[in-house]
């Protein structure tokens, strides 16, 4: 067995952290877009495909009203025969007779040809039928679905608007807290204490000079 090629390994690797972190990194906003589009271009797709099905269906139902319509013709011209080759018979004309019988028997193997045509189409509109149906069920179905991603997507927006306003107050807050906390920098009452410690130290200072001054 064939070891895996380890720079094969490693770039695939590379590829899935990479892919990750620019999911990562991906306004989730843009996101949701791109995942409605998608569900949106597969529903259309799918909605062309069942056009197409049932077109096929409707086209088979077409002709086979056709072929249907024209075994009514085929009969009606070999009953038109018959009675006008019986005539004929009747009128003493056997030659035209027999031209009306042989007219007759070519209109009863077309008749034959076309009974047989039809069966096919019967079988093939019958199957055409079944998809279709579950064509219109399949689009249907997936329209639910998509209407659903929709209402998922105005789910979704608002609680990411929410998230994002949460992060703002958050982030208001921790500035906040920064503000308050303590820092290098002496508050006035330091100042003050510190003005007058060294104010008060001179003065002692002065005290002390001011009696070595005296003795």
């Amino acid at each position: 067995m064939a070891k895996p090629n380890p720079v094969v390994k490693a770039w695939k690797y590379l590829s899935a952290w990479f892919g990750a972190k620019v999911d990562e990194k991906a306004d989730p906003k843009i996101q949701i877009q791109q995942a409605i589009q998608d569900a949106q271009h597969q529903h259309q797709q799918l909605t062309q495909q069942a056009a197409a099905v049932i077109g096929n269906q409707r086209q088979l139902e077409m002709q086979l009203n056709r072929q249907l319509g024209q075994i009514e013709t085929l009969q009606a011209q070999a009953r038109q025969a018959l009675v006008l080759a019986d005539k004929a018979k009747a009128d003493g004309d056997p030659g035209k007779a027999q031209q009306f019988e042989a007219t007759a028997q070519a209109l009863a193997n077309q008749l034959v040809s076309a009974e047989s045509a039809v069966e096919d189409l019967k079988k093939l509109h019958d199957q055409a039928l079944q998809a279709a149906g579950q064509a219109r069920v399949s689009v249907q179905n997936n329209r639910m679905m998509l209407e659903q991603k929709l209402a998922e997507r105005t789910k979704l927006l608002t609680q990411l608007e929410q998230a994002k306003m949460q992060e703002t107050v958050s982030k208001s807050l921790q500035q906040m807290s920064e503000l308050a906390a303590p820092s290098n920098v002496p508050t006035l009452t330091e100042v003050r204490d510190k003005i007058e410690k060294r104010y008060a130290t001179a003065l002692g200072q002065a005290d002390l000079a001011q009696d070595s001054v005296a003795g």
